[in-house]
């Protein structure tokens, strides 16, 4: 499963992330979670995602909470019934801005 929040450029480094999958009825991902966001992968890590990705409306959001240094990107509506612990990367661009987020999972 990949996202992408802009074009990888030259000199893009690949960060190694636990993360959680909320997961729907059908196996499908409807989240992902990133615990140490900032710690893991730099302060400039969410410059690109704050850009390009609403925090509000119906389709793809996301949220951070600076306290817990907690990600969560939503990316369908609907009730997670399941969670799955994944190892994962997130692509950087030479700022430290993410630019992409992937993990070894198939849905359903």
């Amino acid at each position: 499963m990949k996202v992408e929040f802009a074009p990888q450029t030259p000199g893009a480094r690949h960060q190694p992330l636990r993360m959680v999958l909320d997961l729907g009825p059908s196996g499908e991902v409807l989240g992902i979670e990133v615990i140490n966001l900032l710690l893991e992968v730099g302060k400039n890590a969410l410059d690109t995602i704050g850009r390009t990705v609403p925090t509000t409306g119906d389709g793809v959001t996301y949220g951070y909470d600076e306290e817990s240094d907690a990600f969560y990107l939503r990316l369908k509506s609907g009730k997670s019934l399941d969670q799955t612990s994944v190892d994962g990367v997130a692509t950087c661009d030479a700022a430290g801005r993410i630019v992409g987020l992937d993990c070894n999972f198939r849905a359903g």
